[in-house]
Order: C-alpha cells, then sequence, then structure tokens
C-alpha cells in the first residue's frame, strides 16, 4: 500500500477558466489529504484567483522566459503527486522530471504516455470540472459533490460596495452584469445587441484592453450619458476587482467567457450566449440557475471550430429580446428566493 503524499502539485496554466475548472480538485485533495501541502502552479493573472482559494497552501506563478529555473524548482520541491491539468510541452517535461512518484493527467498523445504513470480517459460530456475530478477518481480520491471555495478579501467586497453606491446603486437592489469580451471572434455576439439589453438595469464587466468594447455598447443602447440609463460603467478593475463586481450582481450574461465562469464560481446565475462551444463541457448539467442561450436547430452548432465558413448563425439568430428576457427571468427569480449554492452535479459516464 502507497503512503499517502505529503506534497502534492497541481498544474495548470494560462486563462481563467481553465484555472477556475481546476480549483475544485484542489478543494477535493485537500479533504482526503488534509496533513498534505497543496501547491498550484499557473500563470498570471490567474494565480490572482488561485491565492484566493483556501484549499491551495502555496501559489506558483510559472514565468514562461525561465524554463530552467522552474525545471530545478519543481524538482527540487520534491513532490509526492504532481497532477498536471495543462499537459503542453513544458508542463509534460516539467512532470517527467519531477521525480514525483504519482505523475497523473489526461490520456493522450505519446509525450503524455512518458510524462504520466496515471493516466484518465476524458470524454466532452462531461462538464470540465467533472472530468479533471476524474483524474483524482483514478486515483482513489473521491469527488462526489464538489463546489469552489473562493474567498474574496473583505477590503475588495467594500471596494465593490462602495464603487456600486457610487453609481447609485443600493444595497438592496437586483443588479444583472453584461461580459460581452472574448478573445475569440467565433464566440462574439453583436454590441449592439447587448446595448439593447443595456435597457435594463445592468453592470458592464470588463478588464485591461475591452473598454471600446464597452463605450460601443453603451452609444448602441441609445441612452444618455454619462451612465446611459441604468447601464453602469465602472473603472477598469483588476481580476480580484471583477470577482467582487461579479459577486455582487444578482445574474449575469455573457459569451463563453472567464467572466462566465468566474460567475459560476461564484455562485451567480448565468445566462450564457452559446454558438460553437460545446455546452456539456462549458456550462453545469441540470442546473436552471445557468442558461444557455442557443439555437439547437443548426447542424453545426457546438462545432467547436475558432472560425466559421458561413454567416456565423450560430451566434447570430439569439436576438436581443430572448437575451433580456433571460436576464429577467434569473433577476426575478433572484428577487423571490435565495441562491442555492452550486453545482452538485452527479453526472454518469
Amino acid at each position: 500500500m502507497e503512503p499517502d503524499p505529503k506534497k502534492i502539485l497541481i498544474v495548470q496554466l494560462r486563462r481563467v477558466g481553465d484555472v477556475l475548472f481546476t480549483l475544485p480538485a484542489a478543494r477535493a485533495v485537500k479533504a482526503r489529504f488534509p496533513r498534505a501541502r497543496v501547491d498550484f502552479l499557473t500563470e498570471s493573472p490567474s494565480d490572482q484567483l488561485v491565492r484566493l482559494d483556501p484549499h491551495v497552501d502555496r501559489t506558483w506563478t510559472y514565468e514562461k522566459d525561465r524554463p530552467l529555473f522552474w525545471l530545478r524548482k519543481i524538482r527540487g520541491e520534491r513532490y509526492d503527486w504532481v497532477l498536471d491539468f495543462h499537459a503542453n510541452g513544458r508542463t509534460l517535461l516539467l512532470t517527467l522530471l519531477s521525480g514525483a512518484r504519482i505523475r497523473a493527467g489526461f490520456d493522450g498523445p505519446l509525450p503524455r504516455r512518458i510524462a504520466f504513470n496515471r493516466r484518465t480517459r476524458s470524454t466532452d460530456r462531461k462538464y470540465l470540472v467533472e472530468q479533471k475530478l476524474d483524474v483524482l477518481r483514478d486515483l482513489g480520491i473521491p469527488a462526489g459533490d464538489w463546489r469552489w471555495g473562493l474567498d474574496i478579501p473583505d477590503d475588495k467586497k467594500r471596494w465593490a460596495a462602495e464603487l456600486l453606491a457610487g453609481l447609485g446603486v443600493s444595497a438592496s437592489e437586483k443588479i444583472a452584469g453584461i461580459a460581452p469580451a472574448t478573445r475569440r471572434p467565433v464566440r462574439a455576439w453583436k454590441n449592439d445587441r447587448f446595448g439593447a439589453v443595456a435597457g435594463h438595469p445592468v453592470l458592464l464587466l470588463w478588464g485591461p484592453g475591452e473598454k471600446p468594447w464597452m463605450e460601443e455598447i453603451l452609444e448602441s443602447a441609445g441612452l444618455p450619458a454619462p451612465l446611459r440609463g441604468r447601464a453602469l460603467l465602472p473603472p477598469e478593475t483588476t481580476l480580484i476587482q471583477l470577482a467582487a463586481l461579479i459577486e455582487k450582481c444578482s445574474a449575469v450574461l455573457a459569451v463563453d467567457n472567464g467572466p462566465k465562469n468566474l460567475a459560476v464560481a461564484l455562485d451567480v446565475p448565468t445566462a450564457t450566449l452559446s454558438g460553437p462551444t460545446n455546452p456539456l463541457s462549458f456550462n453545469p448539467r441540470n442546473d436552471p440557475r445557468h442558461v444557455l442561450l442557443r439555437d439547437d436547430s443548426l447542424p453545426c452548432i457546438a462545432c467547436g471550430s475558432n472560425s466559421c465558413p458561413t454567416r456565423h448563425e450560430c451566434m447570430e439568430n439569439i436576438s436581443a429580446d430572448r437575451a433580456g428576457e433571460a436576464v429577467l427571468s434569473l433577476l426575478q427569480a433572484a428577487r423571490t428566493s435565495p441562491a442555492p449554492r452550486t453545482p452538485k452535479e452527479k453526472v454518469s459516464p
């Protein structure tokens, strides 16, 4: 019988969504091995979110321009287990050379079979959180009911409350957030349609480099400056400030992007404008608080492509009226009952 691990490293680089999908694994590992040190290797700015999770003991912020430093660093830490959910060339090399007795991740091409001595077959018919937890289940770690444990600092919560008060939002008012930005044009919805929805009381959620999106939405809303009616434009935010604002929302309308996933992690209901992405992977299943707005009649829906050879029908066919109705429905549900905590889906293979 193998001894319990004393030091465990979880690896997930890059995007906010990828890291959020991985954090429940840290909770499950810590629950199974409460005396073990659980570390997490990621990149900036996602490291800000990892530091909010009380189940992670130490957060490493990986720097691509220092590969030899990180090879030596991970080797020197003498981890018992390395769980590599990223599995690209650089992380596979880190995992292989870590010296860990358990090196686990998803099965796949030859480099993964060399780097991992424990491999899990994945399926895209599960929410990504569940896919990652399957790696733990194959290692004998229970991972049934699950949730996030992000703990936003009190000073950021106060900042968000004071900002909203300054924008004329009372503490008891239910407000929706709008998060339109995406780095993949194929996932985008038209800004003038967001502008139509912005006729309702909404808070525009944005980060560095995204202000032009917000200004175009405000212009298309056709409402008087400076607040365009009740379409509220906060200043540019850090990732943690954005999380604090999202936590203040009663619903979020978004495309498939990081703020949508952050809203799910913070137990905020979402309406997601979805076309090319697989809803089974990117949206919690069987949860009425997380609504998908999509045209299921299209044969190409959820194609997974990063470009569209036709008219982008999957996103074009979602009307502003439909999105607005979904937001109002979620807000009404928030007014009549407290939101339960997210998920806990039981998913069969």
